[in-house]
């Protein structure tokens, strides 16, 4: 088991002696899914992940729907970014029915990719924190939140579970409006968020409990496949929207951000500074979108027989989507790897050798999405 970035191959104690703590269902930090803990006294000696309590057979629902219905199905594998994973429906569909949807399109899904982004990351910086009993940050980050939703509502007349991006283009052509109300979010997370940053990552209590606590080394990440931030902090520089681009991200200019200490600081690190990135794609994005073509294009009610691989870096890291049409008017078949289910097995393999209080704070900058572990 790991211990930091040691292994450690010696038992601890005696089956006997050690204390056996069920760690949910419903606890304040983990949500809706327990987590088996054996304990010597304080010290975590073995973690058993038990998820599966919001299972929804969500993959099984994908073969009764239409191409365009099954958005209502897919954007909830997480409502806290749906954006992400109804672009990555889209690109799939369009894929197996050979259409190619306006640069106009392109960017306004780059937009709404973005601020789905920034809305779940903001909801991650202050999990991290409430997993500490520390409430303001969550407030701070939700007041910034409020923004983003209020362009979202008025969109698509909702504010989560928007089901604004679907195959062939968008629900509808943005208006001036909306524009202002995305410029406002904006201009307000620019104005507030120099400061914010500073406070959150200069936090003491944050600092002492997040640093040096669930290293995850490099070997580590490639043998469990881990993805997305968790990836990223432990020094593997690797993101869908740059080395597969989709969806014209190959015309933005944007930094992946990296960190090497794979600890869960460097793991909050890397969701606080990756909103400022994605400030700086909505805002190239607004300033060159183009004007050309429709706000969608038309798809055809069946699909020709096929199978497609779609895949988006999501908020949460790489969100993989496999279609199979049969020729009909909806998928065959939808295969969903998504990275909560992919990082949350790094628990049992980094928590040991940790002190139980340690326990919610690692979960919390694992940054999972419990929606997105149960299909």
């Amino acid at each position: 088991m790991y211990k930091g970035a040691q292994i450690i191959t010696e038992p601890v104690g005696k089956e006997g002696d050690l204390m056996i703590l069920n760690w949910g269902v419903q606890h304040p930090a983990s949500g809706p899914m327990r987590i088996k803990v054996w304990l010597d006294g304080e010290t975590i000696v073995k973690v058993e992940n038990d998820p599966g309590y919001v299972t929804r057979n969500l993959e099984k629902l994908l073969e009764y729907r239409t191409w365009e219905s099954a958005i209502v199905n897919v954007e909830r594998i997480c409502f806290i970014d749906d954006l992400g994973t109804l672009l990555n429906w889209a690109l799939a569909v369009e894929k197996l029915a050979e259409i190619e949807v306006p640069k106009k399109v392109q960017y306004f899904r780059v937009i709404l990719a973005e601020v789905g982004r920034i809305v779940s990351h903001l909801i991650g910086i202050g999990s991290m924190f409430g997993a500490l009993g520390v409430a303001t940050p969550m407030m701070w980050v939700l007041a910034i939140r409020e923004y983003y939703l209020d362009f979202l509502e008025h969109y698509s007349g909702y504010r989560i579970s928007t089901a604004s991006i679907v195959p062939g283009g968008l629900k509808a052509e943005p208006t001036k409006e909306d524009f202002e109300l995305l410029k406002k979010a904006i201009e307000e997370t620019k104005k507030r968020w120099p400061e914010y940053k500073e406070v959150f990552k200069d936090n003491p209590t944050l600092v002492e409990r997040y640093k040096g606590v669930g290293v995850i080394p490099k070997d580590l990440v490639f043998e469990l496949g881990l993805r997305g931030p968790v990836a990223r902090a432990s020094g593997v520089d690797y993101d869908v929207r740059t080395r597969y681009p989709y969806s014209s991200y190959e015309d933005f200019d944007f930094n992946v951000i990296v960190k090497e200490e794979g600890d869960a600081y460097a793991r909050f690190l890397v969701v606080l500074e990756e909103i400022e990135e994605s400030v700086k794609i909505i805002e190239q994005a607004l300033e060159g979108m183009p004007t050309e073509g429709k706000w969608k294009v038309r798809v055809p009610k069946k699909i020709k027989a096929g199978e497609a691989y779609s895949a988006v870096e999501w908020s949460r890291g790489s969100m993989d989507y496999h279609v199979i049409s049969d020729g009909g008017t909806g998928p065959y078949r939808v295969k969903i790897s998504a990275p909560s289910f992919m990082n949350i097995w790094a628990l049992e393999r980094i928590a040991p050798g940790h002190k139980l209080a340690d326990l919610a704070t690692i979960f919390a900058s694992l940054y999972i999405c419990h929606g997105d572990l149960d299909r």
